[in-house]
């Protein structure tokens, strides 16, 4: 039959119209269901289902149709049997009906693969909701949002902030769950990238971090009165689990309303018999914890210390300022300071389990116990392991405290990074960064370019390119490692270049390839003798220590003589000036850069001396001293970074052996 004649027929059968009444029919139903789903209190998926429904029931409606109606209309000749007769009811198919349901069979197929994609799409939210309890038991992931301020009075934000952060420390302190913060909320929502699906609280809830329980509130004024209203809902946000009675208090005393609202929530999670432990043992005051966030906001502001010790004046028992304080100046290498501070925060603090935590954390830091510094920090880390700080500092403590890169693997792992912004997110990119290198250190380079070889062409990212070169020479790539040094120089990127151009002529060295390695040093004291203005420091102390692993100490010896009389050493620099020194036979002006090395020893230097002492007795040939020093070293805090022990090219020869393996390991278990 011609489709001019079945389009036809189907106008004369009212086929168009019985379409058309299922096709409007479904779109009224569609929108009543929507219009009626948020005041019935209707699951999110229930229009989901009801599409679902309604494709899969038109291809059942048009066969519905051809039975109780077409087939009676269609005129069809009788079947005949091979003689003639005419076989009782049996008929020849008409064209008509050959070419509907062949139409029938493409709407069906269109009808499922439109259904399929629907399923794929909404896969969470169609999944069968599991009951509340059960789901706890095995996700106890609680995410707490922001408290919303119904007040009209912006200076009021505060109360939120406040309610959020002591909500969080009982959950936290209670071994009620792991905490999922407005704050990592907002981080996660901040480096996704702009292409993929929405990233607003909701968002970002259900599809990364997937709790299994959210806290939500708001606060408003009546009169003189504060009142807070919270309530629980499930992983989804389309179920309340519980609505609290709203808490009053006084607006001039909100940490009372505060207070009791916390103790609602930790007695609706206790139920399951857990024991109270508080990071603060009462609140802390309004005004320090107003002071403390004014801190928060000017963390690389030049008042930030004014405004902790002003929290730490208004409250003398609020611990979180003091320990930030101390946080303040080791991370400045003040660590004179920062052990005075602890001695002192030690004296103030009782018997509360997590505060003795941090300081047992502190305390192993300042004194070079890598191993107790990294088992206290992963105490903190399992409290809150979607907290981009706390997981990119535990690898970062991990591969470089206490050297496990097998460690690092389930910590990188437990943050979904598919669709991070790297270019928004520098602890992002350290997380790349430390993963590629622990890949390497198991020997799985090619799993590191793999990882990281889509940002080669990338602006920034200098750590990622370090961890990608690393990976390139360990694989042989010596086009590739070029390729990235061309675009970092090509971008204009010179400090960096240079420094690449040095640490990449040193994994060459590691790997045994010298030609190459000198090549590379060859180009970058090239470099400096094109460069018409005078060398900076960092650049003379770069091309000294070129020549130095290029084994040109004539050279080096001249530049290092120059450096000592311009600027300071580092114990390293110095140690490749005595060993410079002692290969070209000057073995008394070697000896007096070592007993100035010794001179320089110091308090808080965790094993620095040793270290380079270590390097020196490896120049020279002399192993047993070497491997002396460097576990002198490493017993002091030395850390595993990517240009020490195993990573240094001075050890190379030694790396095979049992003394050096009992230095990599001397922090394991």
């Amino acid at each position: 039959m011609k489709f001019k004649k079945f389009i036809a027929e189907c106008r004369e059968n009212d086929v168009f119209k019985n379409l058309s009444i299922y096709v409007v029919s479904a779109w009224v139903l569609l929108q009543v269901a929507d219009l009626v789903a948020e005041p019935l209190n209707l699951p999110k998926a229930t229009l989901t289902y009801l599409l679902i429904i309604l494709l899969v029931g038109f291809p059942v409606y048009l066969y519905l149709l051809w039975h109780f109606e077409l087939r009676h209309k269609i005129r069809k000749k009788p079947l005949k049997s091979p003689d003639g007769d005419v076989v009782p009811g049996k008929f020849v198919k008409t064209g008509f009906e050959q070419l509907y349901f062949s139409f029938l069979s493409v709407i069906g197929l269109l009808g499922i693969s439109v259904v399929l994609l629907v399923i794929k799409q909404n896969n969470e939210t169609l999944s069968i909701p599991q009951d509340p309890l059960s789901e706890a038991e095995g996700n106890d992931k609680i995410a707490v949002l922001t408290f919303d301020n119904n007040t009209a009075d912006a200076s009021l934000d505060i109360v939120g902030k406040m309610a959020v952060d002591w909500i969080m420390h009982g959950i936290t302190e209670n071994k009620l769950g792991q905490v999922i913060s407005p704050k990592i909320v907002e981080n996660y929502s901040n480096i996704l990238k702009a292409s993929i699906l929405p990233t607003g609280d909701n968002g970002v809830l259900k599809t990364y971090l997937k709790p299994s329980k959210v806290i939500s509130g708001s606060y408003y004024l009546d009169k003189d009165r504060l009142l807070l209203q919270c309530s629980i809902l499930d992983g989804n946000m389309n179920t309340t689990l519980i609505s609290f009675e709203v808490t009053e208090c006084k607006a001039d005393s909100p940490l009372v309303c505060i207070e009791a609202l916390k103790q609602e929530i930790l007695g609706y999670f206790r139920s399951r018999g857990d024991t109270q432990i508080m990071l603060e043992d009462t609140p802390p005051s309004f005004s320090a914890y107003q002071l403390w966030l004014e801190a928060e906001e000017a963390l690389e502001q030049p008042n930030y210390l004014d405004l902790i010790n002003a929290a730490i004046a208004a409250d003398s028992s609020y611990f979180k300022p003091k320990l930030d304080r101390v946080l303040y100046y080791y991370n400045r290498d003040r660590f004179a300071v920062a052990d005075s501070l602890v001695r002192v925060l030690s004296t103030e603090i009782g018997t509360n389990k997590q505060q003795l935590n941090m300081l047992k954390h502190l305390e192993a830091c300042l004194k070079g116990d890598n191993k107790t510094a990294y088992r206290t920090y992963r105490e903190e880390y399992n409290n809150a392991p979607m907290d981009l700080e706390l997981n990119s500092s535990l690898m970062v403590l991990a591969l470089q405290f206490v050297n496990r890169p097998q460690d690092v693997d389930p910590i990188f792992e437990a943050m979904d990074m598919k669709d991070m912004d790297l270019g928004n997110c520098i602890q992002c990119e350290y997380r790349y960064f430390i993963k590629g290198m622990s890949n390497i250190e198991l020997g799985r380079a090619r799993e590191t370019i793999a990882l990281l070889e889509p940002f080669a062409r990338s602006e920034g990212l200098e750590w990622i390119k370090r961890a990608l070169l690393k990976a390139y020479v360990q694989e042989g790539d010596t086009e590739a490692a070029k390729k990235v040094l061309e675009y970092v120089k090509l971008v204009g990127d010179s400090d960096y270049w240079e420094q690449n151009m040095l640490v990449t002529g040193m994994e060459f060295l590691k790997v045994g390839n010298t030609a190459e390695a000198n090549a590379y040093f060859d180009a970058l004291i090239g470099f400096y003798a094109e460069q018409p203005a005078p060398l900076k420091n960092y650049q003379k102390k770069i091309r000294a220590e070129a020549a130095f692993y290029k084994q040109d100490y004539a050279r080096s010896e001249k530049w290092y003589s120059q450096l000592l009389k311009e600027t300071s050493l580092s114990a390293s620099e110095r140690a490749y000036f005595a060993a410079t020194l002692y290969k070209n036979g000057k073995e008394s002006g070697g000896s007096e850069q070592l007993q100035a090395l010794n001179e320089q020893r110091s308090g808080y230097q965790f094993g620095d001396i040793d270290y380079a002492l270590a390097q020196f007795y490896a120049t020279t040939g002399e192993e047993k001293q070497s491997m002396d020093y460097l576990k002198k070293a490493v017993a002091a805090g030395k850390r595993y970074t990517n240009s020490t022990f195993h990573n240094d090219p001075i050890f190379t020869p030694y790396i095979k052996t049992a003394a050096f393996k009992e230095i990599l390991e001397f922090w394991h278990e």
